[in-house]
């Protein structure tokens, strides 16, 4: 009878454990993904910034000093435009 109460004590630890595991990597994956995009903390900003190798204005960030109307501007002249003029051909 001993024997049988053992076997389920260790069945059970070994059921805690597996579940406590479990629930670890669920926790490791969730706190991953809010990471990736949340864009992660300074540590690993600082970690993804020395793999790129680039470096663009300050180590802090690019500064936009633009003014709204200046930034939501078309980038492409007036006579290049978004619409092109067409002719269908009957062949």
């Amino acid at each position: 009878m001993t024997a049988f109460i053992k076997v389920i004590l260790i069945f059970i630890i070994i059921l805690i454990v597996a579940v406590a595991l479990a629930f670890f990597w669920l926790y490791r994956k969730v706190n991953n993904f809010t990471h990736i995009f949340t864009g992660g903390t300074k540590k690993t900003q600082s970690r993804h910034h020395r793999r790129s190798g680039k470096t663009y204005g300050n180590q802090e960030g690019v500064i936009d000093a633009r003014t709204p109307e200046q930034a939501n501007r078309k980038i492409f002249k007036e006579n290049e435009g978004e619409y092109v003029d067409f002719t269908e051909v009957d062949e």
